[in-house]
């Protein structure tokens, strides 16, 4: 089954509709029958999925002493600071503690007290500007690593890089952190500049992008965290899910392709078989890391409203590694 989508309920507006037309939503009439109503759909077939965050009360256990936990967690649709869905991200980067976040969809001037963000540019095509693709948080020190003029934009805005500096008696003196999102069916529509038609041809042209920034930054020495929405599943379907009308999400082609990326600069990824937000789907969001300080794999986490609403149409992901 593929991942979730929102349902949404009621007379749709113009936007409503449009976002619906990019297969971000999925409309569900203006009657609701009685006692609680899917919030959930199928991007694909458009029938509401009948799982939603169980309880409302969730444990978190803090990173053990010399661990650094990292996280990512695509926000949709870069939510503005100050309003009621920004607050409750907040909560929950709180409950998570991590020391570094890989925030993907997010605002251009996003702020919680999780520490100091920076972002990828601007977004081509008819976003504001204060949407971005990808950013770093942490409270550490850190420092943006930007490019000059580039003969691939498209590929560039969808790409956060820094050095955060690590604490005193760490292994390393600092750690090389990537932020990326990589192109997903449809996207060439609404992400200018990316090659025409073919999926797997914008995989590539963005992921190779990403994969020499990074290799420029990088001093050879220090480890590398590198994550974020990839759009891209890790395993292929087994004959099981295949039987079942399950999709792939990316390509056969990308996942080797993306595998191929984590070996270049020798990392194992965390999330390799993580679920996504609907537990029946691989994730698409990746958290892979250094081999030598990888300690654990992802633990998923699924950010909810109190009353159990999902937060966003993708899980959080958490690692404790050893930097």
């Amino acid at each position: 089954m593929p991942p979730g989508v929102p349902l949404v309920y009621g007379l749709p507006s113009a936007e409503a509709l449009e976002a619906a037309e990019r297969g971000e939503i999925v409309l569900a009439g203006c009657l609701m029958e009685a006692g609680p109503s899917p919030r959930w759909a199928c991007s694909h077939c458009q029938r509401s999925l009948g799982w939603e965050a169980a309880s409302s009360h969730t444990e978190v256990a803090a990173a053990e002493d010399g661990l650094t936990r990292i996280a990512t967690w695509n926000l949709r649709d870069c939510p503005s600071p100050g309003y009621a869905k920004a607050a409750e991200i907040v909560r929950w980067q709180e409950k998570l503690s991590a020391d570094i976040w890989l925030l993907t969809e997010v605002h251009r001037d996003w702020d919680s007290s999780s520490g100091w963000v920076s972002v990828s540019g601007p977004r081509r095509g008819d976003s504001p500007d204060t949407k971005r693709w990808a950013g770093i948080q942490t409270h550490l020190s850190i420092t943006p690593i930007h490019e000059g003029p580039t003969d691939a934009p498209a590929a560039e805005e969808a790409l956060c890089l820094a050095r955060v500096q690590l604490p005193e008696g760490a292994e390393s003196r600092s750690v090389l952190v990537a932020c990326s999102v990589l192109p997903w069916g449809g996207a060439g529509k609404w992400w200018p500049g990316l090659p025409e038609k073919y999926l797997n041809d914008q995989q590539a042209f963005v992921l190779e992008h990403h994969i020499d920034r990074i290799d420029d930054a990088w001093d050879r020495q220090e480890p590398i965290v590198w994550g974020g929405d990839f759009n891209q599943e890790l395993r292929n379907l087994t004959s099981e899910r295949k039987a079942a009308h399950h999709r792939l999400a990316g390509t056969v082609a990308g996942i080797e392709r993306l595998r191929a990326a984590f070996d270049r600069f020798g990392l194992r990824p965390l999330t390799e078989g993580s679920e996504h937000l609907n537990p029946e789907a691989p994730t698409i969001d990746h958290l892979a890391v250094s081999e030598p300080v990888a300690r654990c794999e992802a633990t998923v986490h699924r950010p909810h409203y109190e009353d159990g609403t999902l937060i966003s149409d993708h899980a959080a992901y958490t690692a404790d590694v050893e930097l």
